[in-house]
């Protein structure tokens, strides 16, 4: 069980903290801030780095993230469902989804590289 420092807070005023890689659904970008975020299903933590630099260092350890845009890194593995018309990726069923669920965006080669890795993991992603 590999985990990553982060923090709570942007500022990171709440000190360091330990989160479980394969809980992270996908990396984002604060274009304010050099800030990267780490969402999970039900948080975001904050941590200092690029999106490049971090897929990069995750794929190196063994993870499947994957550049769906110039803002996401997503966690290929966490992917339940994808919505090809609206270029989106879920990590949730429709089923168990609310209006606080996160999700996250692809731009249109993103979604065919995305597509490209799930068929070579032979992964049971939904396609709607």
């Amino acid at each position: 069980m590999d985990t990553i420092s982060v923090t709570r807070d942007i500022e990171g005023k709440t000190g360091l903290i330990t989160v479980r890689i394969d809980e992270i659904i996908y990396l984002g970008t604060d274009s304010r801030t050099a800030i990267l975020l780490l969402h999970t299903l039900d948080s975001v933590y904050f941590t200092a780095g690029t999106l490049k630099y971090w897929t990069q260092v995750l794929n190196a350890s063994g993870y499947c993230f994957l550049l769906a845009d110039r803002n996401n890194s997503i966690n290929i593995r966490r992917i339940v469902e994808i919505n090809k018309l609206l270029k989106v990726a879920y990590f949730e069923p429709e089923s168990e989804r609310n209006k606080a669920s996160k999700y996250s965006t692809m731009s249109k080669s993103g979604l065919k590289e995305v597509l490209l890795v799930i068929t070579e993991l032979d992964s049971t992603v939904v396609f709607t």
